[in-house]
Formats: C-alpha cells, sequence, structure tokens
C-alpha cells in the first residue's frame, strides 16, 4: 500500500492490487471491489443518488397509472411527508398524467421520501427514468414518464408554488373581463 498526504494533513491509502480482486482501505474502513476480469456481481446503476438494478419502467396502463401515482403518494405519506398531494394534470399537460406533491422539513427528509418512493414504486413498475435535484435536495424530482414526483423543502415549495400552476382553474380564473 502506498500513503500519500492529502489537504487538512490525513494520509488516505492507495489501492494495492491482489490476486483475489482490487482492495482499498480509505480512513480505516476496507473496501472489496469485484474480481478482475470477473462480471459474477451485478452492479447497481446509479441515478443521481438513488441507485437501483431494476431497468426503467415503461409503457404503463391507465390501471397502472393510477396504481403507480397512489404508491409514489403513500410512500411519501409512510415517511412522514407533509401536505401531500396528487394532481390529475391529464387535462393541461401532454407529458404528464398526474404530479406528485411532497413536503420535507429537511433535506436529509426530503432525500429519504425520494428514495421511499423509488424503493416502493420500482419492484412492481419499474426504476425511474431519471432524478433531478438528488445531490442539492431542496428540490427532488423523481420521473417515471406518465407520473411525476416532486418532493420539496418548505421553502422551495413555497416558491416554486406548483399547486398554483397546475390546479383546475376556478370559475373567477376562468371568466375574462
Amino acid at each position: 500500500m502506498v500513503k500519500r498526504k492529502i489537504k487538512g494533513g490525513r494520509a488516505a491509502v492507495a489501492p494495492s492490487r491482489s490476486a483475489a480482486g482490487t482492495r482499498a482501505t480509505i480512513a480505516g474502513k476496507k473496501t472489496i471491489a469485484a474480481p478482475r476480469g470477473g462480471t459474477n456481481t451485478i452492479a447497481p446503476l446509479q441515478r443521481n443518488g438513488i441507485a437501483t438494478t431494476r431497468e426503467p419502467v415503461h409503457v404503463l396502463s391507465d390501471r397502472q397509472i393510477n396504481d403507480l401515482a397512489q404508491r409514489c403518494r403513500e410512500a411519501a405519506i409512510e415517511k412522514k411527508a407533509e401536505q401531500v398531494l396528487s394532481l390529475d394534470i391529464r387535462g393541461r399537460a401532454n407529458f404528464a398524467d398526474y404530479f406528485v406533491l411532497a413536503t420535507g422539513r429537511s433535506i436529509i427528509q426530503v432525500r429519504a421520501i425520494a428514495d421511499a418512493v423509488v424503493e416502493a414504486s420500482e419492484e412492481r413498475f419499474g426504476a425511474p427514468i431519471r432524478t433531478e435535484g438528488y445531490n442539492d435536495g431542496n428540490w427532488i424530482l423523481v420521473d417515471y414518464g406518465p407520473v411525476i414526483v416532486h418532493v420539496f423543502t418548505p421553502a422551495a415549495r413555497e416558491f416554486y408554488n406548483l399547486e398554483r400552476l397546475w390546479a383546475k382553474p376556478t370559475v373567477a380564473q376562468k371568466r375574462k373581463p
């Protein structure tokens, strides 16, 4: 093993090669990678902080879309999300059928809610097509195609106010003077 100095005076240990595979010790913890040339392990796909081994969601029926939206909503509620709302946007947008909006009290809770949404729905429906904002954590978007889940911190939810933008217009809003 080769020790190298990094900023802050701490020493990092470079990986050493062995016949069994690649091994590295970093800050007292051992990590073992797959053996050289071996493909026996399935590495999870990394999607902006949310790891999955499932294939992305494909074409869904209307009933499956409703089930997916409901499952995402329930997963957010189980993680104690606040102000969980499901918006039917079928008549107003052609890129999705439902928005599921949820608020977490902190960035850590927002990430936990997004993780729970993915875990709850990936076995039956597949992995999300994409996720955005996981590293920042103020607004995480989990996109399943027909269902898009938005998980916000309270400040981000108030600022973007998606309910106002995508909710059904009231009778007073429909009338034009």
